[in-house]
């Protein structure tokens, strides 16, 4: 199975300091686990797709995962469907910062899954 860095070295050096840069604290990494984890599962991608080099963080629950899920999952499965109170309910827990850090990173996370699935096995 070729890699990105097989198929354009310069890219992938770039992918993977966006990459780096979800991952570098902005966001609760424990919060992008679980909203990696999901849209792994939600778009057929093994769940070792794109995982970042750090450590995986520890599993979160409670009122803000629920709300980031619920926005990560429309994200993948239809975009047009967040609500304003679905944004609203994300905001609630992030500053302005960190949505942007928040949604900057399901866009990554979203893009090593699919790229995986793409790059992956074809038997």
């Amino acid at each position: 199975m070729p890699t990105l860095a097989d198929l354009s070295p310069n890219i992938a050096s770039e992918f993977e300091a966006l990459i780096d840069g979800v991952w570098d604290g902005r966001v609760d990494p424990g919060l992008l686990e679980r909203c990696w984890v999901r849209m792994c599962e939600l778009v057929g991608a093994p769940h070792d797709a794109g995982r970042h080099t750090s450590e995986p963080a520890p599993a979160l629950d409670g009122p803000l995962v629920d709300d980031l899920l619920a926005f990560a999952e429309l994200w993948i499965i239809d975009p047009h469907a967040v609500t304003d109170e679905i944004a609203a309910a994300v905001r609630q827990h992030l500053s302005d910062h960190e949505v942007a850090a928040f949604t900057i990173g399901l866009a990554t996370i979203e893009a090593q899954a699919r790229l995986a699935i793409a790059l992956g096995p074809t038997s």
